[in-house]
């Protein structure tokens, strides 16, 4: 059957609602939920309400344990026995990923950021933040499910507050993954010598050579990335990183174009959207 209504995180102007929005328009109703917590739940209440499977979601891949090369497909999410299927995990960490791709900035920018001043400034910010996205995927593969254990430290910085340290170095890093398994020992079972194994064991995975720091823009967290790239946005003449993903996220509305054509991925969900 086909999918008439697709569920995704975000609030009502968030970039995953806008996005999507463009990318299946004439395909599927678009809606935002919030948190993704409870998603396959809300799915499977509205699929009961009318009836037949037409209602399906959207989730962040999240950071992950084991790593697997990237294919350009958007990942199938089924119920964890495999008898349910809820919809589809993007293959990168969230939508952000996407919106700072040069390919997708040149797309919806046009020649206001030149392409190989993006690529630098995008690979300058994925050497600084090598060891906090390690620890951050620590952190998010040691929770219990269901369980608050934070993937993220810091000072909360900008409009969005996100969490993010002062200090990227690896002693830094063991300060922070430290404080955050201290402050939630009450919810967790998480020992802090096997989060710190855990950190060290991911470490050669993110820094040069190793297979997430070549996919970077798959494995890190592209609000990690953006924040990172404030300044030199700023040197380019825009208002800081967020108000760069918002004239990205615009131009992409605004786009004349299919922009399934951008990007491989994009153009495999339309393709699962119109054969569910």
């Amino acid at each position: 059957m086909p999918v008439s209504l697709l569920l995704c995180e975000g609030a009502d102007s968030s970039p995953d609602v806008r996005v999507l929005t463009k990318l299946l328009a004439g395909r599927c109703r678009v809606l935002p939920l919030g948190q993704k917590y409870g998603m396959g739940t809300r799915i499977m209440a509205r699929r009961e309400v009318i009836g037949q499977d037409l209602v399906f979601g959207i989730l962040d891949r999240d950071f992950i344990a084991m790593w697997t090369p990237p294919i350009d497909l958007p990942i199938d999410w089924k119920s964890s026995d495999d008898t349910l299927f809820f919809g589809w995990y993007w293959e990168r960490k969230e939508i952000e990923n996407y919106l700072i791709d040069p390919a997708v900035v040149e797309f919806s920018l046009g020649p206001t950021l030149p392409i190989q001043d993006d690529q630098a400034s995008l690979e300058a910010a994925r050497d600084r933040l090598a060891v906090y996205q390690a620890a951050r995927t620590a952190l998010a593969t040691s929770r219990l499910r269901f369980r608050n254990l934070p993937s993220s430290f810091g000072k909360e910085r900008g409009r969005e507050r996100h969490p993010f340290p002062d200090n990227l170095d690896e002693g830094s890093c063991q300060d922070g993954l430290r404080e955050v398994v201290s402050l939630h020992q009450e919810s967790q079972v998480v020992q802090l010598d096997d989060v710190e194994a855990k950190f060290r064991a991911l470490l050669p995975e993110f820094q040069p050579g190793g297979v997430r720091y070549h996919s970077f823009l798959h494995a890190f967290c592209g609000k990690d990335l953006l924040w990172v790239m404030d300044d030199a946005l700023r040197g380019f003449g825009f208002a800081g990183a967020w108000a760069f993903r918002e004239k990205v996220v615009t131009g992409i509305t605004q786009s004349p174009d299919d922009i399934s054509g951008w990007l491989p991925e994009w153009r495999e969900l339309q393709l699962a959207i119109e054969s569910k």
